[in-house]
């Protein structure tokens, strides 16, 4: 891409050469005027992207300057950068009334440096997306058009909303521009609340609301309706360039935030190795499934599974291939599951499963499968066998996940003392630990 263009008029040689370099390191071509007259000269021939003028010039004041540089068509939106050494309110006031963008002190030139730099990065920048465009003006829309592709930018175009609303459904936006009032059954009012009455995230795309009866009650109205922006026709190219880059690039912001966040939310909720849920997810979520169990009254089963001699693997294949076991069986698990069961790594080689609506005998047939299955299953090419404690809440005091998990871990460290690969289920009745084989 070219680079910016900018323009100097500054009558002392020392703030012209830093100036010039400030600027030619921020990323501008500068051509340097000594006075007002020389820098209209060259405003009118070329164009500048960007004017930064002294307020004190040898012929005029920068008040006039600006004044006189804004009659120019051409500069009707471009930036004029007023320069003082002095902190005067009247100065201040005076240059921002005869057009000047903004100001700035030549004693502290850091904040026009950064002024500078997110001014060059904001042009250069192509933005990508696609935008949703509804206007019933051929004429209008073919303007839009060139616009917003020149803005780097896929544009599905449309004369009616009801063929926009079908795009809309199907399709993602970063951006709806809709004129609001239109041929056809569906106005553009219509169009906006129906894309804001959708629950998903996609009901939150930013829409530009346009329109030619520029009130401020049909504004308030709009806002009210759930716009993001609003503009008046006839349309100024300079203003709709810079909304629509706001709008697009807030949104895609957003959404990489969240996708951040959802990231983060995963790392924080789920076992690197096995992908399973780990043991913070299962104190998250478990609550849910007890306050549910007690609710309505149905059991809830935890079942707690450990690999037996699983330290034996680690030691005799390396801790590399227990590791491969590991993530290849925590795959199988949550396939194995229903889905509203939750299976979660506990601990090492240790899994934690909470059965919904599931009793004690019903989980023991669920895990016994589990067992059978496994074997034939063989990880990593390993046969391995697990022991499984089993304990429900269905008519306990066990309303709780430490308390459920101390009945069933104990119930699987009783199948490990007889002989492993087995299912023990606890009993409250008899206070006692079942066997099954």
């Amino acid at each position: 891409m070219n680079r910016l263009k900018a323009l100097i008029i500054d009558g002392t040689a020392l703030f012209r050469g830093v100036g010039s370099r400030l600027m030619e390191q921020t990323g501008f071509d500068v051509t340097i005027a000594e006075t007002g007259a020389h820098g209209l000269q060259l405003a009118k021939s070329k164009k500048f992207d960007l004017i930064c003028c002294s307020y004190h010039l040898p012929d005029m004041s920068g008040s006039e300057f600006c004044g006189q540089i804004r009659a120019l068509s051409r500069y009707d939106f471009s930036p004029v950068l007023m320069l003082t050494g002095e902190d005067n309110p009247r100065i201040l006031k005076q240059a921002l009334l005869s057009g000047a963008t903004d100001i700035f002190y030549k004693k502290d030139l850091f904040e026009l440096e950064n002024y500078l730099r997110r001014f060059v990065e904001r042009q250069s920048r192509k933005l990508s997306g696609r935008v949703l465009f509804i206007e019933d003006s051929r004429v209008l829309q073919e303007i839009m058009l060139d616009l917003l592709t020149d803005m780097g930018l896929d544009v599905d175009a449309y004369t009616h909303a009801e063929g926009a609303w079908q795009a809309f459904e199907s399709s993602h936006y970063d951006l709806v521009i809709t004129d609001i009032m239109l041929e056809g059954a569906m106005s553009g009012i219509s169009l906006v609340r129906k894309i804001r009455r959708l629950h998903s995230e996609r009901g939150d795309v930013p829409i530009i609301a346009v329109s030619g009866f520029d009130n401020v009650s049909r504004k308030i109205e709009l806002f009210n309706l759930g716009v993001n922006d609003y503009v008046a026709k006839p349309i100024i190219h300079e203003e709709i360039k810079q909304r629509v880059f706001n709008n697009v690039t807030s949104y895609q912001a957003v959404l990489e935030l969240r996708s951040q966040q959802k990231a983060l939310y995963s790392l924080a909720m789920l076992d690197e190795l096995t992908q399973l849920f780990n043991r913070h997810a299962l104190r998250e979520f478990s609550s849910k499934y007890f306050s549910e169990a007690i609710r309505f009254n149905r059991p809830l089963t935890m079942a707690v599974m450990d690999i037996d001699s699983f330290k034996e693997i680690n030691r005799t294949q390396g801790h590399d291939k227990g590791d491969k076991v590991l993530a290849e069986l925590g795959r199988w698990l949550k396939r194995f599951v229903r889905d509203e069961d939750m299976v979660a790594r506990w601990s090492g080689d240790e899994f934690i499963f909470l059965l919904p609506d599931c009793d004690t005998e019903t989980a023991s047939a669920l895990m016994k499968r589990l067992q059978k299955r496994l074997s034939q299953f063989k990880p990593e090419n390993i046969e391995l066998t697990v022991s499984i404690g089993i304990a429900s809440t269905q008519g306990q005091e066990n309303n709780n996940l430490n308390s459920l998990f101390e009945l069933a871990d104990g119930a699987m460290y009783q199948a490990k003392m007889a002989g492993r690969n087995c299912v023990r289920e606890y009993h409250r009745d008899t206070d006692s630990l079942e066997t099954d084989s």
